[in-house]
């Protein structure tokens, strides 16, 4: 098949990799022909270019400033411009491909135009959202504007359109599915199912390996190999609710025999270096974004590794840093609003504990249990890796997507 992907999630070096780059090397694995449109923004200075990645048709199209812009206009402007951008690029490297599958993730939401150009040039072709977040709906949780909004009309309204251009949507969880049932009505079942965030299965890292990273990264860093070391690693924002992170530190500041590491960028960023720079804390470290293998190490030489959410969510979020936990068999601790299932998955797995963001009593009971039994820790570990290997592969993506696009004379209209 010919299958393009679209996105403003890729990578822009070929030597990284996220979920989708894991993901679309399945596809080509697997003989099929890939193409990615993806972003690539203003401020990298390059014009619309095509590259040949791993196989793959890489389409980087000049956009403006859409990911780290502190400027809402301006940010707003350039998702406007964005579908007209990328059909004009499709059109010039990719006008004479026609596609078997369309698939495309969001943020963002708008995406209408771009199925609509491709659907018109391949009609048979089916088309495949994988949801990653809720939006509007998130945005709105958070404050950001009213549902009164005129700008919260127009986005749900965008919404609505690409859910039913799609033919098949997949969700991060069961209780994404739910959501989405019950708040779209016009949406029928058999066009939404879970298709989880995955990694490549890259095979379990081997014992003397992993006790060499451990050590090196514990000596780098000063940490006793007897400290319960936690790790939060991904965006500081608004959307993780780190109010609950702080209560944590400085609730567990005085703890000799635990050790927090937290790596990232955002908005919380400098409340937590004030934070720490004030000396309440000596039993936290805080280093900005490094690379995916430099965080693959620190998760490798963690304990457990912690997930949170903002309290103030309605909608069921399911963070894709679980997914890399699990890979290399990392415990977790998920700290989130109540209708996130995340928690309740890895509890029913039995590698991590599910604590509703802000109840410090259970938190400190779950690390006080940890501290004194490390058997529990590596039958956890054990389990995590069980989780990744039967839930969150790219393989058991590959197959979801492959059979919805061979099966959809199944698929209802909407």
């Amino acid at each position: 098949m010919n299958i393009i992907f679209v996105t403003i999630a890729y990578p822009r070096h070929s030597s990284e990799s996220n979920l989708y780059t894991d993901l679309m090397d399945e596809f080509t694995s697997n003989g099929h022909q890939v193409y990615v449109a993806c972003s690539s923004e203003k401020r990298y200075g390059k014009e619309t270019h095509l590259t040949e990645e791993k196989g793959i048709q890489v389409l980087r199209v000049k956009t403006g400033n859409i990911t780290s812009n502190p400027n809402y206009f301006l940010k707003g402007f350039a998702l406007l411009r964005l579908q007209t951008q990328y059909i004009n690029a499709i059109n010039q490297y990719f006008s004479q491909i026609s596609f078997d599958l369309i698939i495309y993730s969001t943020p963002p939401i708008q995406y209408n135009r771009i199925i609509k150009y491709l659907k018109s040039r391949s009609e048979s072709a089916t088309t495949y959202l994988l949801l990653k977040d809720i939006f509007p709906q998130n945005a709105l949780d958070l404050g950001l504007f009213s549902k009164w909004n005129p700008i919260y009309w127009h986005f749900r309204n965008q919404e609505r359109i690409t859910y039913k251009l799609s033919d098949r949507i997949g969700c991060m969880s069961l209780a994404n599915v739910s959501y989405l049932l019950k708040h779209n009505s016009f949406l029928s079942p058999s066009k939404v199912e879970v298709c989880a965030n995955s990694l490549k299965d890259r095979g379990n890292i081997e014992k003397s390996k992993r006790s060499e990273i451990r050590q090196k990264i514990r000596k780098d860093f000063s940490i006793r190999e007897n400290e319960l070391l936690l790790i939060y690693g991904g965006n500081l924002g608004i959307a993780q609710g780190l109010e609950f992170l702080l209560q944590i530190l400085k609730n567990q500041k005085e703890n000799e025999n635990v050790r927090f590491l937290i790596v990232g960028e955002g908005t919380w960023y400098p409340i937590i270096d004030e934070f720490l720079s004030e000396g309440k804390s000596k039993n936290v470290i805080l280093q900005k974004r490094v690379s995916a293998d430099s965080f693959k190490d620190m998760l490798i030489a963690s304990d457990i590794g912690l997930i949170f959410l903002n309290p103030k969510f309605t909608i069921p979020n399911f963070p894709s840093r679980l997914t890399s936990n699990l890979e290399i068999g990392l415990p977790v601790i998920a700290c989130t609003d109540s209708v996130s299932d995340i928690g309740d998955v890895v509890e029913k797995a039995g590698c991590g504990y599910k604590v509703i963001s802000g109840d410090l009593n259970k938190f400190n009971a779950i690390i006080a249990k940890l501290k004194d039994e490390t058997e529990l820790l590596k039958i956890k570990s054990v389990n995590a890796r069980i989780l990744f290997e039967k839930e969150y592969t790219t393989l058991q993506s590959y197959k979801i997507i492959l059979n919805s696009s061979l099966n959809k004379s199944n698929i209802t209209k909407y």
